[in-house]
């Protein structure tokens, strides 16, 4: 029986793969700690077991799937990466370095120090920094060695084997160390200290964070005074209490009209009051009485996810957009999403171009909001085709020329070229939408995870009949320097942002979980904090430490190569 499977396996390597992958997402889901292996990991693992059956699948699938994660990850990143390196300023920046290469020098030494070769190196990088797509880069870069076919085949199958032993402190391990361990190492409260933050920024105590700039309900309510002469009267008074009303209709008598400024109100008027609901409560019994008028309150209401390109809109907060932009009116917020991630928002919050916003309101403000604030991206489940191709076609070009120093063939590679040409493209279409084609987010997400579990899952089915060995050679002392690796660089960045960068406690620690590209790691700590605060600066050095952490790969391979 198991013969029949082993040769159906070998006769047919794309099952072998495709059942990887789905042992893979089996794998993957096994919870240690609350938090899941994962897909990449999982798909890795499976490699290494599906392995020992010694099934060849061509290198050249592998590399398809690693372009494609890359261009994904890289289009992704984009508008955060570019604006990062000009605009976010220098704090998000220096702390993500500090990070990224104390983990690189971390690796480097510890490879002299146990004398590991060029392969293991590489992969006790891409394991205790949990850097998985290093491993594509750092493989790409071994087969342009000035080196033996057979030595290079080797070394390449030594970078999964190092990155099995080392991933799993490097995930949990640092889970653990970013969220329970420094904050006590560094003295402070971190529940305290984002409570403090949360009430700086205007953030509600709980911890799905609100504003008065989000839509939670309109009523039609029957005026019982004449102070107010105009709509903008009224929605100002409202204003100075601290809450965002507005008015989206009017009726008078039998006809029904739709609100602006300068309308006339009088008493007797009934008018379709939008806003925050408990603002709703307060002020309506103020001035007058809630009625049932389901004609006045018929409102056509549409939703956009708006992509902020306007630079202008930088200088102003949502709620100075909110009172001062014409396009403010009938329209409110539903999310923010910055780098991919959802970023809690209040009244002080200001965009940044990049940012793709949810709105909902009418349709005419929908259509206002967007010629001001950028470009309305309308729902679609179809990628572009001529973006995804002709990206990755040209950042495989960019990675070809290679110049030869010391004997060593110094190049991008075609993997590092992908990932510029995802990073130019993702920032590209975040300022000129309709230059670069759009590729929906269910997709690039596809492209992500199907593209790094393809990739992982062979590269551990190549080197799975070498597996066991390397594991009984280097197991230990792999998994004691991958500690290390994995612990050293988030203390050197909380030591660096805290005493030089001077930044808050909260947002310290999601940026050092952003450098290492550990969205598990900002996750524990929101979940200790109670408060969402710590995404707001995990998000810059998430789109940095993705990029940086990825090169790494090559610099590893070029600096214990030697």
């Amino acid at each position: 029986m198991v013969a029949a499977i082993e040769a159906i396996l070998h006769s047919h390597p794309e099952i072998a793969l495709f059942l990887t992958l789905a042992f893979g997402y089996l794998i993957g889901k096994i919870k240690l700690g609350g938090h899941a292996l994962g897909l990449v990991t999982g798909a890795l693992f499976a490699g290494l077991l599906m392995g020992q059956f010694a099934i060849e699948i061509s290198p050249q699938i592998k590399t398809i799937f690693l372009l494609l994660f890359l261009f994904a990850n890289g289009y992704g990143a984009g508008p955060q990466f570019f604006r990062a390196l000009r605009q976010d300023g220098v704090a998000p920046l220096l702390l993500t370095l500090v990070v990224c290469f104390s983990g690189l020098f971390m690796v480097f030494l510890m490879s002299r120090i146990m004398g590991l070769d060029t392969g293991y190196s590489a992969g006790l990088l891409s394991g205790s920094l949990t850097q998985s797509p290093a491993m594509g880069t750092a493989i790409d870069a071994i087969m342009n060695l000035s080196l033996p076919e057979d030595q290079k085949r080797t070394l390449t199958n030594h970078v999964p084997i190092a990155d099995a032993v080392c991933y799993l402190f490097g995930f949990w391990g640092e889970v653990l160390f970013v969220a329970a361990i420094l904050p006590k190492l560094m003295g402070f409260d971190l529940e305290k200290e984002a409570k403090a933050l949360e009430a700086k920024l205007g953030m509600k105590e709980d911890t799905t964070v609100r504003s008065a700039y989000t839509l939670q309900a309109a009523r039609a309510v029957q005026l019982e005074t004449d102070r107010f002469r105009t709509v903008a009267e009224l929605e100002r008074e409202c204003a100075s209490g601290g809450h965002r009303l507005v008015v989206l209709r009017v009726r008078r008598a039998n006809a029904i009209e739709d609100a602006t400024p300068s309308t006339a109100l009088s008493s007797g008027d009934v008018i379709a009051l939008a806003g925050q609901r408990q603002a709703l409560v307060l002020f309506a019994d103020q001035i007058g009485h809630e009625i049932d008028d389901a004609a006045l309150l018929d409102i056509p209401v549409d939703t956009a996810n708006v992509i902020v390109t306007n630079a202008e809109i930088e200088k102003q907060t949502l709620g100075e957009l909110a009172t001062e932009r014409d396009f403010a009116r009938g329209l409110f917020m539903k999310s923010v999403v910055r780098g991919g991630q959802p970023i809690p928002f209040t009244l002080q919050t200001r965009l940044q171009r990049g940012d793709v916003v949810s709105l909902i309101g009418t349709p005419a403000s929908l259509s206002r909001a967007a010629d001001d604030l950028g470009y309305w991206e309308r729902p679609s489940v179809l990628t572009n085709m001529l973006t995804l191709g002709l990206g990755i076609a040209v950042g495989c070009l960019i990675g070809l020329p290679a110049i030869l120093i010391g004997g060593v063939k110094l190049s991008l590679s075609t993997s590092v070229g992908t990932l510029l040409a995802g990073l130019f493209c993702g920032w590209l279409h975040s300022r000129r939408p309709w230059i670069v084609g759009n590729i929906p987010e269910p997709a690039r997400m596809f492209l992500v995870n199907f593209g790094l579990a393809g990739f992982v899952a062979i590269t551990g089915l190549h080197a799975g009949p070498e597996f066991i060995k390397g594991l009984k050679d280097v197991g230990i002392s792999l998994f004691v320097a991958g500690v290390f690796c994995t612990c050293i660089p988030p203390t050197v960045g909380m030591l660096f942002g805290k005493y030089v960068l001077r930044m808050n406690p909260v947002l310290l620690l999601g940026g050092v979980a952003g450098a290492q590209t550990m969205t598990a790691a900002m996750v524990a700590v929101q979940e200790r904090a109670k408060s969402q605060a710590p995404v707001i600066g995990f998000t810059v050095p998430y789109a940095l430490g993705n990029i940086i952490l990825t090169t790494f790969g090559t610099v590893i391979v070029l600096l214990t190569s030697r």
